[in-house]
């Protein structure tokens, strides 16, 4: 009986292509050039500084590719996705350079760019533009959409100082370092409007515990007995916000 020839073995090995050139020195030797092409050569920065400027930012556009990218592919990819990277340059620049050496072009540059990461750097800017004459309030629609997207309501007074939404549980103005005495803390939180609906639906054992503690909570809607979030702010109850809590009490709950 005639032997069954083996068949051979048809499976090919997949040969694996691997990257042989570093994305970090790409990223350094296109920097420069890629800054200008992206309207970044206003910043008025040494060939070195935007190496340092946009190094990580090209290394993260570049990924896992194999192929090495052309300028024009990353200039590209930073031009489409300008509202994700953009904002990243910006806090970069920040870090580069020191408080009180931006200049007004620079300046001009973060305040528009910076975007959703303004929060630890509002102080700073707000000094910036202090400094340089700078009108700081087109700052303020970011850092309400920073809040926004961070998914938590955020500090509940306006400061009367400098128009933010940035009053501090403690008193203080998280934009431009005021610290507000109790009048002005009154009106940031909007409490006198707040006060009066609060006598007029707490109920009988929250308008006794407010007489007792001698303070309220303001929330970003409604005062409360004890905070209910990291933003509340105590309010000092004055001898007329007593006398009304005792009012309150005599009419509602006697």
């Amino acid at each position: 009986m005639a032997k069954k020839k083996s068949k051979k073995s048809t499976t090919k090995t997949k040969r694996v292509r691997r990257r042989t050139w570093d994305p970090v020195q790409v990223a350094e030797q296109y920097a420069p050039n890629v800054a200008t092409a992206v309207g970044l050569d206003v910043l008025g920065l040494s060939e070195d500084q935007y190496v340092e400027l946009l190094r990580d930012v090209l290394v993260s556009l570049i990924g896992d590719r194999v192929t090495k990218p052309k300028p024009e592919t990353l200039v590209n990819a930073i031009k489409r996705n300008e509202k994700k990277v953009m904002p990243v340059v910006a806090a970069k620049l920040l870090e580069m350079i020191p408080e009180g050496k931006l200049t007004a072009e620079q300046l001009d540059f973060v305040m528009s760019y910076i975007g959703p990461l303004v929060i630890p750097f509002a102080q700073r800017l707000y000094r910036e533009a202090k400094r340089l004459g700078a009108d700081p309030s087109p700052l303020q629609a970011a850092w309400e959409e920073a809040w926004r997207l961070r998914g938590e309501p955020g500090p509940v007074g306006y400061c009367p100082k400098c128009g933010f939404r940035s009053v501090a549980p403690d008193g203080s103005c998280m934009v431009c370092g005021a610290v507000l005495d109790d009048e002005e803390l009154r009106g940031a939180v909007e409490f006198d409007s707040k006060f009066k609906a609060f006598l007029e639906e707490a109920s009988c054992s929250e308008l006794k515990e407010a007489l007792a503690k001698g303070s309220l909570y303001a929330g970003h809607a409604s005062l409360h007995t004890a905070p209910k979030s990291k933003w509340d702010v105590e309010v000092l109850l004055r001898r007329a916000d007593r006398e009304a809590l005792r009012e309150a009490l005599r009419l509602r709950c006697s």
